[in-house]
């Protein structure tokens, strides 16, 4: 494994890619509870985990174009989106590489101006839906274009689990048809099991983004796999392997 420069790293919210815009990334991931559970007859403290959370800001430059900054965190309304929000940060640009996730709630929007700078703007999410900040890996490269049906590269875990897990799914445009986006198991790199499908998708439906979670086994592979009468979705997709 290798260090990760913050130039190779991507935002994706809601299906929209936002990464021309934002310029940090900060608090990206979780956090976890820890509870004082010390008796009177020990003398050094003793804690059990509580409830676990997740928290982003996205610092970025000011920019009103359309599915950009502006209209992203406004929901194109001019208040803060009072629906759930799908944020995917792939933190490299390979199939594999690590992404921060997060369904969450955004708390805050603010715009900075000043003589001799850019407008900027920052925004601030908190985990929400029972999910904490998680962490996955990537079967896209960032986003992918897909100009028919097609069969992902897979990513090897080297092992199965048996805990089920959570799939991202960011789609950014589609020139024409309906897609189906599915994430896919097997023991072998040869046999493919649908493990997670993602709701269908029309070219009035995006930006958009889901985030569902399956139980059970997951095969030691894992890959996406798009179909459907379409041309050109562009997608961007993660597994959390729980």
């Amino acid at each position: 494994m290798a260090k990760v420069s913050g130039l190779n790293v991507r935002c994706f919210v809601m299906g929209r890619d936002i990464s021309g815009d934002a310029n940090a990334l900060d608090g990206m991931g979780y956090t976890q509870e820890t509870l004082d559970v010390t008796p009177l007859n020990t003398l050094a403290m003793k804690r059990i985990t509580g409830r676990s959370d997740g928290s982003l800001s996205i610092n970025c430059y000011f920019d009103a174009g359309t599915n950009l900054s502006h209209s992203t965190f406004t929901s194109n309304s001019g208040k803060l989106p009072t629906a759930n929000q799908i944020i995917t940060a792939p933190l490299g640009s390979a199939v594999g590489s690590d992404f921060a996730g997060l369904i969450a709630k955004e708390s805050d929007y603010n715009v900075t101006s000043g003589v001799g700078s850019a407008v900027s703007a920052s925004a601030s999410f908190s985990a929400t839906a029972g999910v904490g900040g998680e962490f996955g890996e990537m079967l896209t490269a960032f986003d992918d274009t897909h100009s028919s049906a097609t069969n992902g590269t897979a990513v090897d875990n080297s092992a199965s689990s048996s805990a089920g897990g959570a799939g991202y799914a960011h789609f950014l445009s589609l020139s024409s048809g309906s897609v189906v986006i599915k994430i896919q198991d097997s023991p072998d790199n040869v046999t493919y099991t649908d493990i997670i499908t993602f709701s269908t998708v029309g070219t009035g439906d995006v930006p958009t983004a889901e985030r569902l979670e399956m139980t059970g086994s997951v095969g030691r592979y894992i890959r996406v796999q798009s179909s459907g009468t379409f041309t050109n979705a562009v997608i961007a997709v993660g597994f959390v392997r729980y």
